[in-house]
């Protein structure tokens, strides 16, 4: 009986994620991101650990700590990534973009110019249209160790 159940969830598990699959491409996720008007963040990990969720820290013992986030963000058809941070009134504005040779979405500092740019990343398999992951690779809050940060966000009108 216990494997009956077991088969029941895997397949429960299957049509959930068939129902709502991930972009096949940049240009998939572009229209996912694009058509919602915006999205809220639901969960931080640093180097794979849960940081932040629903609102609420998560101590991790001796893990690095980051705890300045974008409570929600807009995707605008002019390549404007409009952030809020809770303690700001000013929107952030940054830039996105597709990047062509790495096939990813690329959030960057609105001025930016150069050639090899860093910022976040949104690769197609982690967009749906009721969520997104962005990751970054930093030392800017633990030089000199990189951190390894991925963002969660959920579409706030679903």
């Amino acid at each position: 009986m216990k494997t009956c159940k077991k088969w029941v969830v895997l397949l429960f598990v299957v049509l959930v994620a068939a129902c709502n699959p991930a972009a096949d491409s940049p240009e998939t996720a572009r229209k996912y991101l694009l058509a919602s008007p915006s999205w809220k963040i639901t969960e931080v990990y640093v180097n794979d650990a849960l940081s932040y969720k629903d609102g609420k820290v998560v101590e991790n013992f001796g893990g690095p700590v980051f705890n300045r986030y974008m409570q929600s963000v807009q995707f605008r058809e002019d390549g404007a990534f409009v952030g809020q941070y809770e303690e700001k009134e000013e929107p952030n504005v940054l830039h996105w973009e597709i990047d062509q040779k790495d096939d990813i979405i690329l959030v960057t500092a609105a001025d930016s110019t150069q050639d090899n740019r860093s910022g976040w990343s949104i690769a197609p398999r982690d967009v749906r249209k009721d969520y997104f992951e962005m990751t970054t690779e930093t030392a800017a809050f633990s030089y000199p160790n990189v951190l390894r940060i991925r963002l969660v966000f959920v579409n706030k009108d679903l």
